[in-house]
Parts: structure tokens; C-alpha cells; sequence
């Protein structure tokens, strides 16, 4: 299984373990969207070792692409009630991280705003880039894949 963005999850609140199902759910939605966007050995290098957010256009628009299929990205908008909701969803057996996660999307969704419609890809980067910042504030764990 091809790993999945650690901070894509943070962004999308899902930045704690997750379960199998969840789990299997995120990586075919990374999967089609890798497909659309592939990225580079050094840029997947730095995402399983969990150490860099990617910079390249491909892995923004990847980025983009995974809040797409997550319905927390759409028609330009960043949907901060939709990842507070997937915060809960895949947070369910740990209300604390589901606490964390829904900070991490209130202040990320404070700091880079809403509107994605000048470019999503961008957008997604900046998001993912404060999620990245804020879950090492929290003490989120990105999950295993």
C-alpha cells in the first residue's frame, strides 16, 4: 500500500490512528489521487519517514485532490465544518485526540482562511503546511500506513 501524506490526515483531522476501514478508505483516496498527481522518490521519501511536507506542484494538487475526495475542499472552499465532523469520525474511540484534531482544524482554518478558489493547490499546501506545524504543538501523532 502506497503510504498516505501524514499531514493530509492532520488536515482533514484525521492526524490520530485510524481503523482498518479508515484506514483503507484514506489510502484509495490517495491512491486515485496519486494517480492524478504522481510525486517524486525523494518527496514519497520524506512522507514515509514522515519529515517534510512536499512542495511540488504535483504534491499540492495532490493535497488538494485528498480534501477533494474528503469533501472537506469544494467549488473553492475550504469546509471547516465537514473536517470538524471527520475530526469526530475517525477520532471516535479517542475523544482527546478527536479534541486535538478539531483545534488543530480551528486554528489552521483561522490562519489560511476558507476560500481555496484562487488556487486549491496552494491552498492545500498552506493548509497542510500549518496542520504540520500545529500537530507538533498538540502532540498529534500522525497514523501509521
Amino acid at each position: 500500500m502506497n503510504p498516505l501524506i501524514p499531514v493530509l490526515l492532520v488536515v482533514c483531522a484525521a492526524a490520530t490512528r485510524g481503523d482498518e476501514q479508515t484506514n483503507a478508505m484514506v489510502a484509495k483516496a490517495f491512491n486515485k489521487c496519486h494517480g492524478e498527481f504522481p510525486i517524486g522518490d525523494d518527496e514519497m521519501k520524506g512522507v514515509r519517514e514522515k519529515s517534510t511536507v512536499p512542495d511540488s506542484h504535483n504534491a499540492k494538487c495532490l493535497m488538494a485532490c485528498m480534501l477533494k475526495e474528503g469533501k472537506i475542499l469544494r467549488d473553492g472552499k475550504y469546509e471547516k465544518e465537514n473536517a470538524i465532523v471527520m475530526a469526530d469520525v475517525l477520532n471516535k474511540d479517542d475523544p482527546a485526540a478527536a479534541d486535538k484534531a478539531k483545534q488543530l482544524v480551528e486554528t489552521c482554518a483561522t490562519q489560511v482562511g476558507s476560500d481555496a478558489s484562487a488556487d486549491e493547490c496552494e491552498f492545500a499546501y498552506k493548509m497542510a503546511v500549518c496542520a504540520a506545524g500545529e500537530a507538533k504543538k498538540l502532540g498529534v501523532r500522525p497514523p501509521d500506513f
